[in-house]
Parts: structure tokens; sequence; C-alpha cells
């Protein structure tokens, strides 16, 4: 293609304005996903094509999707760990297991996000663990 050419930038103008439109859409659909696993669905099928990859409007509509769904998969899970830290010690367990094989979707743009989830679990545990066990008795 001649990026000089008049009709081929404006082709690319429009197709850059067309991907946002669907970044547009999906950025809807994420926020209405209720389980991590369709946002990590949701936010892993928007590629970039290489013919606008130069595009700043297409560039910057995908970052936001991705952003997006980043912050919805954080707001998922710490409704997951308030959850957790609620439940009663016998279903902890169960609740337990449920989130990490939940977490185990949490792939491509939103795999680091595994990590950041498990030291919130494990911040909530301690929590629990502490409220759980009955202060020392101090000696003066």
């Amino acid at each position: 293609m001649a990026f000089r050419d008049p009709v081929d930038k404006n082709m690319l103008r429009m197709e850059g304005r067309r991907f946002a439109a669907r970044c547009e859409a999906q950025v809807s659909s994420i926020e209405r996903a209720d389980t991590l696993r369709e946002v990590a669905r949701l936010a892993s099928s928007m590629t970039l094509p290489y013919s606008i990859a130069d595009d700043y409007t297409a560039r910057d509509a995908l970052r936001l999707v991705q952003m997006r769904a980043e912050d919805r998969a954080r707001e998922l899970i710490q409704d997951q760990i308030q959850n957790f830290a609620r439940a009663e010690e016998a279903h902890r367990e169960k609740q337990k297991r449920a989130m990490l094989d939940a977490w185990a979707n949490l792939t491509g743009p939103l795999g680091h996000l595994r990590t950041w989830a498990q030291s919130r679990l494990v911040a909530a545990e301690q929590q629990n663990s502490q409220a759980a066990t009955p202060p020392a008795i101090t000696r003066e």
C-alpha cells in the first residue's frame, strides 16, 4: 500500500475508527461480565490488525480494552476475597479451591493478576487467622 495516496490514508483511518468502535463495544461487554473467565476471554479476543498497527486511535482503543478488563478482573477478585473473608470456617476451603480454579483463567494480558490475587488471598487468610486467635496474655 502506498501511504502517500490519500485514498489509502483515508481507508486506513476508517479502518482504525472501525477497530476503535469494536473496542468500545468490547469494553461495554467487559463491564457487564460477571466471571473472570468471561473477562479473560473478552480481553484476549481483541488483537490489533497489522495494517493499522501505526494508528494511534486504534492502539489507544486496544489499551483501553486491556485496562478496563484488568480493572474489572480486579473488582471480581476483590469481591471473591471479601466473600472468602466473610465465609464460615467450614466453607473457606471450598471457596479457596473455587477461587484458585477461577484464577487459572487469568491468562494473556491478565496473567499478571494471578500473583496479585494470590497475595491478596494470603493477606486475607492472615487477617482471619489473627482475628480467630485470642490475644496473648502478657504478665507485667
